[in-house]
């Protein structure tokens, strides 16, 4: 439980930081600042697109989507995805937002910048802003404040001009109930799955047949480009022991970045979780609720919290530890949870929490007040990073002072001779596979891979330190003999044919399934027939039992067409599926509680596609030149 709550809570926080809602130093003075560089992208209705505002936008995409994903991806992603493309794009259609917002009379005050940042939770400490806070999570996002002032003028402008063409829209009752109806119908599926691997075992795999199929598949045995290189290497580790740091550098260095050693307030607790889903009935839920206020009266008659969270937690991971969340600070759990803990005395089990999850009891077991790390705690830690800044520092000016001599002796052996020094060389790798000295860094691996044979590589930032490298042969790429590649064609010949084979088998009991019923079809295969239950059609996976492709497929089913008209694949399973029961929701009371946010979403959806509609037609009509290509 600990880990779902943490992990939403980070995700809020990063997409919060990253791109909702941005931050900016209007108030402060700062300002933005525009490049004078007159490089052109593109021109919208005359209105310039700037190369280094293309640049500026392209790379902060890349790093939004890097971080989103948890550290490096490769190039062919990006390509895959059109990114440059989509970059362009963007701006295009901003530069048309703006200029429609500009013929409007459609502005964005410095105010109105300002409130929506004094009003981000993130940035608040006892309900007031603080601006340590603002910067360190600025810092930490990588973020520079001029870029996303423009990032937030930009997006509240949108607003504004998408508020303005909504204006007009309206939702009627009936378009709401309607709606409704739609959103809150429940389905049931039974459905039979049959596995590629069961069908593996049914496949002969004759020399003759892999060597016939390998013949007409030899393009995806083809191999990868593949480069050796000699190189020299200026490791890290050879200049640790004259890299020396003194008391006082570490001293002026606390002094300097006392916020870096900031510890928020953190708080332990315990909880007992009943789940109750967000959906549920109000029944359910209300039963849920008494049922946790009867054990909230034991712990009241003196019965142990933690014995309590083990026999009744649906949380099994705390439930274990006696409902022990540990310590954790503001911003790890989720909103109603977090402040509930935050506004508690020590030793305090509160009333019934609902969260998302369902509903809670906690008791605060322990608080731990905010602090600043004293220096005597941090110092081997600030050693630590001013010792590996001098370290890479020292690395990059004998690297540098190296390349020169390189470059005036015309290369890497003669460098190395009058040096005394010993190049090392790689065996061939490719990008999949790189040298193990190169590490995975998308943009070194560009770099070698570009080069010719006999040319000399940049100054390349690898794990080990900083490396000067020559390209000593460059393999393309080849299709191997059939031979050499013989387990792998074994191996992907038989999972082709197995699927084959269980898509036609798939086939067969649909085909049977229409005629004789799906449990008579599955009974005649030797399969087993499963059932998902009633499920609310906004429930994309059928609560766990169906992949996303497959449950698309179930809502396109009606009582009247209770078969599709093929099976479905997911992960290498193929799905028959048929509509069991279709229940439609006839709860005017649910309803009439639920009509009002019900046509506020009606309106928006309305709204975006009206939205989407006109940037259309503006483009269409729009006077666009694109100077330089992405």
């Amino acid at each position: 439980m600990l880990e779902i709550i943490r992990k939403n809570a980070a995700s809020w926080l990063m997409k919060f930081i990253l791109g909702a809602i941005v931050v900016v130093f209007v108030f402060w003075g700062v300002g933005s600042f525009r490049s004078q560089r007159l490089d052109v992208m593109a021109k919208v209705n005359g209105e310039k697109i700037l190369v280094e505002d293309y640049q500026k936008a392209y790379n902060l995409t890349v790093e939004r989507l890097r971080r989103m994903y948890g550290g490096s991806l490769p190039q062919a992603i990006f390509k895959q995805m059109h990114l440059k493309q989509q970059v362009l794009n963007q701006l295009i259609d901003q530069a048309l937002i703006r200029q429609e917002a500009k013929r409007l009379g459609l502005t964005v005050t410095d105010k109105e910048i300002q409130q929506v940042i004094l009003n981000i939770p993130a940035f608040k400490r006892n309900g007031m802003f603080e601006v340590r806070l603002y910067r360190m999570a600025l810092r930490n996002a990588g973020l520079k404040p001029a870029d996303f002032e423009q990032q937030l003028r930009q997006e509240m402008t949108t607003r504004k001009l998408q508020t303005v063409m909504a204006a007009g829209l309206h939702c009627p009752d009936s378009e709401a109930l309607s709606y409704f109806k739609y959103k809150n119908a429940e389905i049931d599926v039974d459905f039979v799955k049959v596995n590629s691997s069961d069908c593996i075992s049914s496949v002969n795999a004759t020399e003759r047949k892999l060597k016939k199929w390998y013949e007409s598949h030899k393009e995806q045995f083809r191999t990868d480009p593949q480069l050796k290189l000699k190189y020299l290497l200026f490791s890290k580790k050879k200049f640790e022991a004259s890299a020396n740091v003194t008391d006082e550098a570490i001293k002026n260095y606390y002094q300097e970045h006392k916020d870096q050693f900031h510890v928020p307030e953190k708080r332990r607790a315990r909880h007992i979780l009943l789940k109750v889903s967000q959906d549920a009935n109000e029944t359910v839920v209300d039963a849920k609720k008494k049922e946790l206020l009867g054990i909230k009266k034991q712990i009241e008659k003196g019965k142990s919290f933690a014995a309590l969270a083990k026999k009744y937690s649906e949380d099994k991971a705390s439930g274990k530890r006696g409902g022990d969340l540990g310590y954790f600070s503001k911003g790890m759990m989720v909103r109603p949870f977090e402040e509930k803990v935050f506004s508690m005395k020590k030793g305090e089990v509160s009333g019934p929490v609902r969260t998302k999850f369902g509903w809670h009891l906690i008791k605060l077991e322990d608080i731990r007040p905010e602090r600043t790390r004293p220096l005597k705690e941090v110092k081997s830690l600030i050693a630590k990073r001013l010792k590996e800044k001098k370290v890479k520092k020292m690395v990059w000016d004998a690297a540098n002072k190296a390349y020169d001599t390189i470059i005036e002796m015309g290369g890497l052996e003669s460098y190395a001779k009058s040096a005394g020094l010993k190049l090392e060389e790689t065996d061939l790798f490719s990008r999949k596979r790189p040298a193990p000295v190169l590490g995975y860094n998308p943009s070194v691996l560009d770099m070698v891979f570009s080069l010719d044979k006999g040319e000399l590589s940049s100054l390349l930032e690898v794990p080990e330190g900083v490396m000067i490298a020559e390209l000593v042969e460059k393999k393309p790429p080849y299709i191997p003999r059939f031979e050499k590649v013989k387990p792998k064609v074994d191996r992907a010949f038989t999972e082709e044919k197995a699927r084959e084979l269980c898509l036609k088998r798939a086939k067969d009991i649909l085909g049977l399934s229409k005629k004789e019923g799906l449990n008579a079809a599955a009974k005649k295969y030797g399969l087993k027939l499963a059932d998902t239950g009633l499920f609310k059609r906004t429930d994309p996976s059928a609560g766990g039992r169906l992949p996303g492709p497959v449950v698309k497929g179930a809502l396109s089913l009606s009582v009247k067409k209770p078969y599709p008209d093929d099976v479905y694949e997911a992960g290498g399973t193929f799905y028959v599926i048929h509509l069991r029961a279709f229940k439609e929701s006839t709860d005017p009371e649910r309803f009439k509680e639920d009509k009002k946010a019900i046509k506020a979403e009606i309106r928006r959806m309305k709204m975006e596609m009206a939205f989407s509609d006109w940037l259309k037609h503006e483009r269409e009509k729009a006077k666009i030149e694109i100077v330089r290509r992405p």
